[in-house]
């Protein structure tokens, strides 16, 4: 898969992602009204509407494919053209998503909670803050949080996972290169 070919289809991916959260928002209204949700699940927080997600969602989309085509124009003479790590890190934060609005749908705050410490704990050994994984988290909790919240709630994880990695992994080896 080349960069242009991703160039050429960056409409028509950021289009699919509306037309998901089209879909998504017009059940919404059709069974019910289209549902607030608020900062940490209180009320007296301030609430963003989930027709907000047919603006955000779309512009984070074309935001990632921003900078995957970036990334992969300066590492393009590094390495051979394989897109596979960014549809692993896309389909890994998509499953994690799906995950944790199965298990807040289905009530299992408890579980939920140790749930979202799994990317800060993976990052430690490994880099999980690309732009793919943030993209792939916000469609997966996309059903049960709306398009506003979960882009809060994952940039604020993908920060603290580049903190994470930066300063355990790297200051672990930093450190392990100076005992040595």
């Amino acid at each position: 898969m080349n960069k242009e070919l991703i160039k050429q289809n960056k409409i028509f991916i950021t289009l699919g992602s509306f037309i998901i959260v089209l879909v998504l928002t017009l059940r919404e209204y059709v069974y019910g009204g289209v549902i607030t949700h608020h900062l940490l699940a209180r009320e007296d927080l301030p609430g963003f509407s989930n027709w907000w997600g047919l603006l955000s969602v779309p512009i984070l989309t074309w935001i990632v494919l921003y900078f995957i085509l970036r990334r992969k124009s300066s590492k393009e003479k590094k390495a051979k053209n394989n897109y596979s790590p960014i549809l692993i890190n896309f389909l890994s934060a998509l499953v994690l998503g799906l995950s944790m609005s199965i298990l807040w749908e289905l009530r299992m705050e408890a579980i939920l909670q140790y749930l979202i410490l799994l990317p800060l704990a993976i990052s430690i050994f490994k880099p999980v803050y690309f732009s793919e994984s943030l993209l792939g988290f916000v469609l997966g909790m996309l059903y049960a949080f709306g398009g506003v919240l979960p882009i809060i709630i994952g940039t604020v994880l993908m920060i603290l996972c580049f903190l994470v990695y930066q300063i355990i992994h790297n200051g672990s080896l930093w450190l392990l290169s100076k005992i040595r």
